[in-house]
């Protein structure tokens, strides 16, 4: 009897693992911890991508996932994309270099979101590729919700691939 009801688990676990990815390549993964107060933890990881915006000097970080996770971070620089620390501003705020950080989360079956109003959003560069973390933290109900975020091997798009990143009221 126990050998029938592992089967099932097993086979369960293994159809979850398998992964939607279609090609040899990994997903590009950006990694997310929401430190909900007073003891809830959300973790989760999210293929991410990026895009160049029409607007100049600007790329957006987009990270989504089917649960309804996901973060979106709009990365403003001066020249051009270097390497560094950029501090977190609220959207709409023309701050350059800085990022505008949005945050949505599931915890237990209700969505959470938020845009994030301090913290610094850490970018490395290898080529064409984008890597870094986030610490950053934002009012979510009334609570200020601290958040950890990493990302890693994020390609960026050709200069030519681009769309618009403007803020709509």
């Amino acid at each position: 009897m126990r050998r029938s009801s592992r089967a099932p688990a097993l086979l369960v676990l293994l159809a979850c693992c398998k992964g939607g990815a279609t090609t040899d390549q990994s997903p590009r993964l950006l990694d997310g911890i929401v430190a909900f107060p007073p003891r809830d933890t959300v973790r989760f990881s999210v293929p991410a991508t990026t895009h160049r915006c029409t607007e100049a000097r600007t790329v957006v970080l987009e990270a989504l996932g089917p649960e309804g996770n996901g973060v979106l971070v709009r990365l403003h620089y001066r020249d051009s994309l270097a390497p560094g620390s950029y501090p977190v501003i609220m959207p709409g705020d023309t701050t350059a270099p800085a990022a505008a950080v949005a945050v949505r989360y599931q915890l237990r079956e209700v969505g959470h979101s938020f845009a994030a109003d301090s913290g610094t959003v850490e970018v490395h560069r290898s080529g064409d590729e984008l890597a870094g973390r986030m610490q950053l933290t934002g009012i979510e109900n009334g609570i200020r919700t601290p958040t950890r975020i990493e990302f890693h091997d994020v390609p960026l798009p050709a200069p030519a691939d681009t769309v618009s990143c403007a803020f709509q009221p």
